[in-house]
């Protein structure tokens, strides 16, 4: 058998067949960009998934002790971001309870009157103890009950002056004669039962702040969407009402992409819009035109997690259909192609 060299034909192969082949690659890559870029057709690559941002606060002060989630993971409205040790003890919740009770207690007596016992005074005294002496004290005592009255001075004060009266009238009166009592129930003046009533609202609102805040235990998620814890840490203190972590809203997701101002006349409201998350592609409309003086004033959706909006620029806000807001995420890259007409 005869034994052929097929040498010559390798390296020919070799020396022209690989750069044709580079060639045709080369050809059908440029057929590829000119059908998707080169048609006219204005293309940002570093466009973002961007979403209405949901402030996630505590509601009460304390320490964090866990936090449950990390930067980007997909969470549903209720689950538990974080928890929280509250800075209210059992002790002072009981000690608000008994100041509502106290309090409370002291609005339904000035309800029902203040009781006053008036001795009846003697004109002789067998102790030495003039009658001037025993009006005088009498006065002081009446000037007293006023007082207490209007919530100037304690049950103890007017107890006093009610007790110096007695004294002086039994000292005053006759050995032989025992002394007597005028029982009488003074109605609270309108001033101080409104002042008794402020403080019984008062305590109980104490109480039902702390009793809140000692339920506010775990921080929840508000919605669905993607989370951002913010600069919060495992044993850091935090205060009622601060911002612990933000959701973007899955339910109300957009493409956004900035463009130069001087492309504004290329894009209209529903212009059809192609756009690729990861290598995927999928279609929308253009739904919103931001100018830039509007991005200054703060016309802005929060963008956490990206570098959109510019201020400087246009930002396109492109619709996501709702079938696929369950495929993307808030922050995600993306690519768009805003088509032109032909």
């Amino acid at each position: 058998m005869r034994e052929i060299d097929i040498s010559d034909k390798v390296k020919r192969l070799i020396k022209f067949g690989l750069p044709s082949v580079l060639v045709l690659t080369v050809a059908a890559a440029s057929v590829v960009w000119y059908a998707m870029y080169g048609t006219g057709d204005i293309v940002v690559r570093d466009a973002r998934v961007s979403s209405n941002m949901v402030s996630v606060r505590a509601r009460a002060a304390g320490t964090v002790t866990e936090i449950a989630v990390k930067d980007g993971d997909q969470v549903k409205a209720g689950d538990v971001l974080a928890r929280i040790r509250v800075n209210v003890t059992e002790e002072q919740l009981k000690q608000l309870q008994q100041t509502v009770e106290l309090s409370q207690r002291n609005l339904e007596q000035l309800k029902k009157g203040v009781t006053v016992r008036t001795p009846r005074a003697a004109t002789t005294s067998a102790g030495g103890v003039s009658s001037a002496e025993v009006e005088r004290a009498r006065s002081r005592m009446e000037r007293m009950n006023q007082l207490f009255e209007m919530g100037a001075i304690s049950a103890v004060k007017r107890d006093e002056a009610a007790a110096d009266y007695q004294a002086l009238a039994a000292a005053s009166a006759p050995v032989q004669s025992a002394v007597s009592y005028d029982t009488v129930v003074q109605p609270a003046s309108p001033e101080v039962l409104k002042k008794a009533e402020l403080q019984v609202r008062q305590a109980q609102a104490a109480l039902e702040n702390a009793r809140g805040s000692a339920a506010a235990a775990e921080i929840t998620a508000p919605v669905d969407g993607t989370v951002y814890v913010g600069d919060i840490a495992e044993g850091s203190e935090i205060q009622a009402g601060q911002t612990v972590a933000s959701v973007g809203n899955s339910d109300n997701m957009w493409i956004e992409a900035c463009l130069e101002e001087e492309q504004r006349e290329n894009i209209r409201l529903g212009q059809v819009a192609d756009y690729y998350i990861d290598r995927v592609k999928y279609e929308g409309l253009v739904m919103e035109i931001v100018e830039p003086s509007q991005e200054a004033d703060g016309g802005q959706a929060n963008t956490e997690g990206g570098e959109l909006p510019q201020s400087s620029k246009l930002v396109i806000k492109i619709s996501i259909s709702p079938g696929v807001q369950d495929k993307v995420k808030f922050g995600e890259p993306a690519e768009v192609r805003f088509l032109q007409k032909g």
